[in-house]
């Protein structure tokens, strides 16, 4: 029997993990407990989550400009709006396809966050104050006018726009939804549609959405099928994807709970955490395996594999959030979101390797001892060998290679555009 303290003797660092893994090992049901319970509140709020996503998430707040801007809306008011297309079968100045265009105008002014509607039937209400023109009259007084043409009327007159201006605080979303009824309740004479940049916003925002529903499951299935045709022992193949999918509900589960919107810079979170997680975790259980083989009993390979790679783990961790955190000086407030969670998911994904892992690595089954890690060990290791063969025997063209190579991408820096 190997006792655990000798196998310990070895130098180590200052960083000792002994005794935070010792309780973890010993009860590995409490701790599995502790991490279900955090697990399940944090996953409580995650039907909270919600997306926000916008043409202007790239915006520096205390640029001159963006300053300028903000007091020019406080003035003049937005510049946000929506515009409803209308072909009718025909010329729009008919009786019946004007009376339409008129009720959809009269409609859409009374929608909450609309200040102004420029259509037709207003210009008509503000030239002829006492309503004493025919539509004919009408349509012939506007004709010379330039403005209109291709603005409020096409030049065939089969089409018109009315242009909704939103107020700054009007509610996107809303205004688009209502204006969609208003649309649907139309005769069937005329073809209506709305475009804006509230609808623009509104697409990416449902973009974001189905790709942070669809991405991440994904990626994840992709991974697993390579883990299960790569690896031998289950544990190589589970491990990693627990690990990761606790990271994910840990980490969304704070966004949600500091009400903080999905955007399009911070879904990328999830598969970036995804890629990093199953690698960081391949490593532990690398170790952990190799221990298997030569150790007696789980406690003693888990013991081994977390104390030998506890360190590395956390300062490969560590650098890569500084390196996220560098993020942190940039002054567009998306990309400082997307760096925040990016590192709280770091810190989640340690968490889960370090208080989380021991304690699912000693309910799992021992690997067994003459079972290789990976099932194409061999295959690997002959390319790998084939690699060192090359550099070591081709010492000047190997080099002169990759000094060309490097020369080339440096060159191609200079053609770079922002």
């Amino acid at each position: 029997m190997v006792d655990i303290n000798t196998l310990s003797n070895r130098p180590r660092s200052r960083f000792s993990y002994r005794k935070l893994l010792a309780p973890l090992v010993a009860r590995p049901w409490a701790g599995l407990l502790a991490t279900a319970i955090l697990t399940a509140v944090l996953a409580w709020h995650l039907p909270g989550l919600r997306f926000r996503t916008s043409i202007y998430d790239l915006v520096i707040e205390d640029l001159p400009d963006t300053v300028r801007y903000e007091r020019f809306k406080e003035v003049f008011g937005s510049e946000e709006i929506i515009r409803v297309v209308i072909k009718a079968d025909g010329d729009v100045f008919r009786p019946a396809a004007f009376q339409a265009i008129e009720r959809l105008s009269d409609a859409a002014a009374g929608i909450q966050g609309v200040r102004r509607v420029i259509s037709l039937p207003e210009i008509r209400r503000s030239v002829d104050l006492s309503a004493k023109l025919t539509l004919p009259e009408f349509a012939a007084m506007i004709a010379p006018v330039r403005l209109f043409h291709k603005n409020l009327v096409s030049d065939d007159r089969n089409s018109t726009v009315l242009t909704l201006l939103l107020e700054n605080t009007a509610e996107r979303e809303a205004i688009t939804a209502a204006v969609r009824e208003l649309i649907a309740r139309e005769p069937d004479f005329m073809s209506l549609y709305q475009i804006g940049m509230p609808l623009v916003a509104e697409a990416l925002a449902s973009y974001t959405q189905t790709d942070f529903l669809r991405l991440p499951p994904v990626t994840l299935a992709i991974i697993f099928i390579i883990l299960l045709l790569l690896f031998n022992p289950f544990v190589a193949v589970v491990t990693p994807m627990v690990c990761v999918g606790l990271t994910l509900v840990w980490t969304f589960g704070l966004m949600a709970w500091t009400d903080t919107h999905l955007s399009m810079l911070t879904m990328i979170i999830p598969v970036f955490l995804i890629a990093v997680g199953t690698a960081y975790c391949l490593h532990v259980v690398a170790e952990y395996v190799a221990c298997a083989q030569r150790l007696p009993s789980r406690k003693n390979a888990v013991h081994a594999a977390l104390e030998t790679v506890s360190l590395p783990t956390v300062l490969a961790v560590s650098t890569t959030a500084v390196g996220l955190g560098s993020l942190f000086v940039n002054r567009i407030a998306s990309i400082r979101e997307f760096a925040l969670f990016s590192c709280v998911g770091l810190l989640c994904l340690l968490a889960a390797i370090l208080f989380f892992l021991p304690s699912f690595l000693m309910v799992l089954p021992l690997p067994k001892s003459r079972q290789p890690l990976l099932r194409y060990g061999r295959i690997f290791d002959s390319v790998l060998a084939a690699i060192v063969r090359l550099s070591q025997r081709h010492q000047r063209a190997a080099l002169g290679t990759i000094a060309a190579v490097s020369l080339v991408s440096a060159m191609g820096l200079a053609f770079l555009r922002v």
